[in-house]
């Protein structure tokens, strides 16, 4: 590695990334333009309501962070990145405001996919020839059937969710799920592949019962039938956040006690989520979650991204602002080091095998090729019921999978979670050998 090439790395914080990015010369002077589509509370307070707005400002933050880390550094070299945002509170207008800040902004990537707006982003970006990076959806369609060349995952996938689930509570031996997953097709495909988590990944454990209720529906009258009945050892809520809310709360009020643990959508993964559920259902208020990323972390560089976080905002950096942030990170190292802005090229070189990114998470992370999705380790945390503050609302427990014990390779284990290749129904790859 040549004087510049170091310095990039050191620049960007990603020595991993920097020999297999590095080797086209970046061309000088490029303004990397990024467009953030959120569902943001704009002009308004953001209070926890009916809305994936908790999680939009969380991104947004982490976004703008990124953007201003980012450009810092680009500008040592000649270049800029800038942040573009837009607020989109439905899929429709995510579509609009997309086309707005591909056409009139000239954005060469965007970032988004709250509030099952990633399809919708994923279009846009495809007629466009752009990118689009996936910081909002673990919806498992969008790496199967609903992949595209351009789009990437660096929020997990419900697959990756499931698994690790199951990787904690199997070794705590609560062996017997009762499933609770809404009777839409969403809920159906979480069923469904919490069935194949099941029957196929870990031997032992065991469905005792599934319950679908209508999506849309508040009362869970069933579900507390369904404990009474089948006695399980763990009741696995597969549904949106403000259903698990209701959930825990009528089970609080019934006086039920079971182990809960619920599915990590962006909203559930934040302070204010776990604040909700300490104030409506006090008798869950330990549970232990699945997150995709957790303030406390601190090893790795991550307790001062962190800190960083919290000095600029007052706030604990949770999953969604991560993600954003990784994604701006992400986005503008592929950007600088391939050289262009084309977004089948950038493509091209984020699915290389060799092409590595710092996410402060330990390794260098990739995507897999098959199905675009960010290989990344996820963590368990305890809900902290007694704690005053934001940040000290969640404890981190464990990584998931244990990726830096002796002996282990790293990337097969990250392989074990979520869809493997084999199993895959993203043709991205046939079609490239096609």
């Amino acid at each position: 590695m040549n004087r510049r090439r170091l310095l990039t790395a050191c620049a960007t914080g990603s020595l991993m990334a920097a020999a297999p990015a590095l080797r086209i010369r970046a061309q000088p002077g490029l303004t990397l333009r990024i467009g953030a589509v959120l569902p943001l509370a704009v002009g308004q307070a953001v209070a926890f309501t009916d809305n994936a707005a908790i999680a939009a400002e969380a991104a947004r933050r982490g976004a703008v962070l990124g953007a201003e880390e980012h450009d810092f550094n680009a500008q040592l070299f000649g270049h800029r990145v800038e942040l573009r945002l837009a607020s989109a509170p439905t899929a429709d207008a995510a579509r609009r405001a997309a086309q707005r800040l591909m056409a009139t902004e000239r954005v060469f990537a965007l970032i988004g996919g709250l509030s099952d707006q990633a399809s919708a982003l994923r279009d846009v970006a495809a007629e466009r020839g752009a990118l689009f990076m996936n910081i909002g959806s673990s919806d498992d369609r969008l790496r199967s059937d609903g992949c595209a060349r351009q789009m990437f995952h660096v929020e997990a996938s419900a697959a990756m969710y499931v698994d690790s689930i199951a990787a904690f509570f199997v070794r705590a031996g609560l062996r017997r799920w009762l499933l609770v997953a809404h009777d839409d097709a969403a809920g159906q495909a979480l069923l469904a592949r919490a069935r194949a988590t099941i029957r196929h990944r870990h031997w032992g454990l065991r469905e005792v019962g599934q319950v679908t209720p209508t999506a849309g529906d508040s009362r869970f009258d069933a579900v507390a039938a369904a404990i009474a009945r089948e006695q399980p050892q763990l009741l696995v809520a597969l549904l949106p956040w403000h259903a698990q809310l209701d959930l825990f709360e009528q089970l609080a009020a019934a006086g039920i006690e079971v182990p809960v643990t619920g599915l990590p959508d962006p909203v559930a993964q934040t302070r204010a989520f776990f604040d909700q559920v300490r104030t409506r259902a006090p008798a869950f208020a330990t549970g232990r979650r699945v997150v995709l990323w957790e303030h406390s972390l601190d090893r790795y560089g991550a307790r001062e991204l962190n800190d960083r976080f919290h000095r600029r905002w007052g706030a604990a950096m949770d999953a969604p602002a991560w993600a954003a942030y990784q994604a701006m990170k992400i986005l503008s190292e592929a950007a600088t080091g391939a050289g262009t802005l084309d977004g089948a090229a950038l493509a091209q070189h984020l699915a290389k095998p060799g092409v590595v990114f710092d996410v402060h998470k330990g390794i260098g992370v990739s995507f897999r090729p098959w199905d675009r999705q960010l290989r990344q380790p996820l963590y368990l945390v305890r809900i902290q019921p007694s704690a005053r503050s934001g940040p000290g609302l969640a404890v981190l427990e464990g990584e998931l999978p244990a990726i830096h014990q002796p002996g282990t390779d790293p990337l097969e284990r990250l392989d074990q979670i979520g869809e493997r290749q084999r199993d895959s129904r993203c043709r991205i790859l046939a079609q490239d050998r096609a």
